[in-house]
């Protein structure tokens, strides 16, 4: 409970992905629904997915953060809860809820929308970009204070944040180019929002 406590958001977005993921699986009748939990697709990618066409075209800005909520296939899924409990436990504890909130979703539209411009018949869902820009800001904290290794080589699930972050970039161009845009994104910000931890070891607080 205590760990569920520090985590909440990370809770509180798997839950929500979990969830999108059964109700994609139950009103997807027409479709394998064996195929769509192992490769992806289903009715909700047409509600949820981002394209270029929903976005810039129609103006339904709401799916540069529905798609980041949408997981069709069982791996996808498993793959980013995993990353985003152990990335939030972090970041919730060195920048706050309310920060990792933001930060979160900002690296979640900016990414996606920067993507749909590159390719033009993309389709974008996942959390993956959102997760990237949490690492590129642990990424620019190191950087800056070379102490943080330690910190990050003793946090839970530091192997398998290492693994996500060099893996999941070879199932394909497009995921490598959305995963980089959501990286430098974090990069960027981490210049801006500092964790706690160095904030108040410098007095600014």
């Amino acid at each position: 409970m205590k760990k569920i406590c520090h985590n909440k958001f990370a809770v509180a977005a798997g839950v929500a992905m979990v969830v999108i993921f059964i109700i994609n699986l139950v009103i997807s009748q027409d479709c394998n629904r064996l195929m769509v939990m192992l490769t992806g697709g289903g009715k909700l990618v047409d509600f949820m997915g981002a394209t270029p066409d929903a976005v810039y075209k129609s103006e339904q800005i709401f799916r540069l953060i529905t798609y980041g909520y949408l997981h069709p296939a069982i791996w996808h899924l498993i793959a980013n809860v995993c990353a985003l409990w152990f990335v939030g436990a972090y970041m919730q504890k060195v920048i706050g809820t309310f920060r990792l909130v933001l930060v979160y979703h900002l690296g979640l539209i900016t990414a996606c929308a920067i993507f749909l411009l590159i390719f033009l018949d993309g389709l974008m869902y996942g959390a993956s970009p959102a997760i990237y820009c949490c690492l590129g800001m642990m990424a620019t904290w190191l950087l800056r204070d070379r102490s943080l290794l330690e910190t990050y080589r003793n946090l839970q699930g530091s192997r398998y944040l290492l693994c996500y972050l060099v893996l999941a970039n070879f199932l394909g161009l497009a995921t490598f180019v959305v995963h980089l845009l959501g990286f430098c994104v974090g990069l960027l910000l981490g210049f801006g929002v500092r964790p706690r931890e160095q904030t108040m070891n410098r007095g600014d607080l």
